[in-house]
């Protein structure tokens, strides 16, 4: 167990007391406690009777020491009385006092009913993003009864944000890690060339985006996927940017353009992150000038995730042929001829003024925070609307714009509306 300094200690004790919240359960931790964590260098053991055993329990003066981009086991022991109980694992990775970002929940899994002389463990894994912030920050580790649990064993996960109100019976333990730098090679986490057979590198030579313009080799010798990750884009949700992409066509004529954008953060290019620049011109390259062009544009959404994000061009040969099916993908793969690029793209809130972003907003949530219901209005035809707890389970849906939620507890959830327009708007509810 890796303990901080008393000052380091103190000071964090200090700063981080002061802005994390505190869950609370309706009949305490009584043989519903949390009497072993195992985390890294953490292996803690607490109380295990009744008496002394307390709804919140502060051992930030206990750390573990996490690597960005590297995946960790935990385990957490603890009795569970009459009924099974979930276990939750929260980490700040970005440092802001608050559990609620997406990827910073995990759920441990569930413990079986037992007394506290013969408690059970429940091992799962925790993963640590890449881009995670360094330094130390705030774990906490959560467990409560669930007694729909005790007849359906797939029932939901009980506990819906670190900072729940309407828990039933357990305890919350909160600790410390020390994130260190990433030992994660580019371009993970995205996909590489790994999947590449056989290859013929024809180069980007340039990249015309938001007012820079980065400019590549056209010598034959460059890497399939080169790495301009340290080259920023800034843009803003719900504008649109005029790009315009230089290189290499050697005489073929359907040489496509794409970017692929990771929108939602989730480190992957889906499929709804796809733009289309168009065919470059067919002409050779020739050493040192420019060769085909092509312009195309790429809208922001409104409902982008908010921050720096990976940016992907790929400029490939396409065709169907006695080669095979060539295609421009975000993961090339197969028989690739071809290059793709990788920057990084900020985005920024709007830039419009008060009064247009009102008029522009795609959808309005309605009183936010909420005591009940919440009324939805979007400036498309509302197809249907899915509301999720913190664990990624979808617990309400439906086509009404008014969303019920006077049977869900306390806390944050998240409510993704679908509009005639086939647009997705993600938004945070709090139900108080």
């Amino acid at each position: 167990m890796k303990k901080l300094s008393t000052f380091s200690a103190m000071v964090f004790y200090m700063v981080m007391n002061g802005q994390y919240c505190t869950p609370a359960f309706q009949y305490g931790a009584d043989s519903n406690m949390i009497t072993n964590v195992s985390f890294g260098n953490i292996n803690n053991t607490s109380t295990s009777q009744s008496a002394n055993a307390q709804v919140y329990e502060d051992f930030t003066s206990m750390s573990a020491d996490i690597q960005a981009g590297n995946t960790y086991q935990i385990s957490v022991k603890g009795p569970s009385s009459t009924f099974p109980s979930d276990v939750m694992v929260y980490i700040d990775f970005n440092k802001n006092g608050s559990f609620d970002d997406a990827g910073e929940g995990f759920y441990i899994g569930r413990l079986g009913a037992a007394n506290p002389f013969n408690a059970l463990t429940v091992t799962g894994t925790v993963s640590v993003p890449a881009d995670a912030a360094s330094g130390v920050t705030r774990m906490r580790v959560m467990k409560n009864t669930n007694t729909a649990a005790y007849s359906d064993s797939n029932a939901p996960n009980s506990i819906l944000t670190a900072c729940d109100t309407g828990l039933r019976a357990g305890q919350t333990e909160d600790y410390t890690v020390n994130i260190t730098g990433s030992n994660v090679v580019f371009p993970a986490p995205y996909c590489g060339t790994e999947n590449i057979t056989t290859l013929t590198v024809s180069e980007i030579t340039k990249v015309e985006f938001t007012g820079i313009t980065n400019e590549s080799n056209i010598n034959g010798a460059s890497d399939v996927l080169e790495n301009f990750t340290g080259t920023v884009f800034n843009v803003n949700r719900g504008n649109s940017y005029p790009i315009t992409i230089t290189g290499e066509t050697q005489g073929q004529t359907t040489v496509s353009a794409y970017a692929y954008i990771d929108l939602n953060h989730n480190d992957t290019f889906d499929t709804h992150e796809v733009f289309h620049l168009g065919y470059l011109d067919n002409s050779d390259p020739i050493p040192g000038k420019e060769s085909g062009v092509t312009t195309g544009t790429i809208s922001i959404p409104a409902d982008a995730m908010l921050g720096e994000t990976r940016f992907r061009i790929v400029k490939a040969y396409e065709s169907n042929s006695w080669m095979g099916t060539l295609e421009n993908l975000p993961c090339p793969a197969g028989w690739f001829i071809g290059q793709a690029e990788d920057y990084t793209l900020n985005v920024l809130a709007s830039n419009l003024g008060t009064s247009e972003t009102v008029k522009k907003a795609p959808a309005r949530i309605y009183p936010n925070p909420t005591s009940g219901t919440v009324t939805l209005k979007t400036e498309e035809k509302l197809e249907k609307y899915e509301v999720y707890n913190s664990s990624a389970q979808k617990i309400l849906e439906g086509t009404s714009d008014i969303v019920n939620m006077d049977g869900l507890t306390s806390g944050t959830y998240l409510i993704r509306i679908y509009t005639g327009d086939k647009k997705i708007i993600t938004e945070k509810i709090i139900k108080k």
